[in-house]
């Protein structure tokens, strides 16, 4: 039998696993709102060369990605969180890769989110984050080479209102 304090833990876990993807879904989609779903109010963000208080930092983000990217993809791995009390240390990888406007180019970043997460009124969100970098370079993408597979058959993947899943593709797909 599973006990109520490794329930609760697990609970936890699964909740701080959400609020990255939360996060990751909002830098990719371009939608402030999600990246500040992430954080409390009164979070800061260590990302290096912009750091400062983590909500101001979702709003320039995402208007660096719409100014400077076609398209952005963050991957998360490799998370483990050690739960205390109502605090929580979370460590996870995290992938990026960024198509530049105008380019062929794609920036790839490997790093880690290192969070200080809290629970307030029963809510986790993070207060702190220190992003790390572990490495990181360019590359450019070659044409499109499984000739069995159309790429122009695929949904096409968008921002905001124009994505799939943010868009009203997600909610065509959960009343039909």
């Amino acid at each position: 039998m599973i006990s109520n304090a490794r329930l609760e833990e697990l609970s936890a876990k699964q909740a701080i696993a959400d609020l990255l993807l939360t996060y990751c879904r909002g830098i990719d989609r371009c939608d402030a709102a999600l990246v500040k779903e992430a954080f409390w109010p009164d979070a800061y963000d260590n990302h290096g060369a912009d750091a400062g208080p983590a909500w101001e930092f979702a709003d320039r983000i995402v208007a660096a990605k719409l100014a400077t990217t076609e398209w952005t993809t963050h991957a998360v791995t490799n998370h483990l969180v050690e739960v205390d009390g109502d605090r929580a240390f979370s460590e996870a990888i995290v992938l990026t890769f960024q198509k530049q406007t105008g380019s062929d180019q794609v920036n790839v970043f490997c790093g880690r989110y290192v969070d200080r997460v809290e629970r307030r009124d029963g809510t986790w969100r993070i207060a702190y984050r220190q992003m790390i970098h572990d490495w990181s370079g360019s590359t450019v993408l070659e044409p499109w080479a499984l000739s069995g597979v159309a790429s122009g058959a695929f949904v096409q993947g968008g921002r905001r209102d124009g994505d799939f899943v943010t868009g009203a593709g997600r909610d065509a797909l959960m009343h039909d």
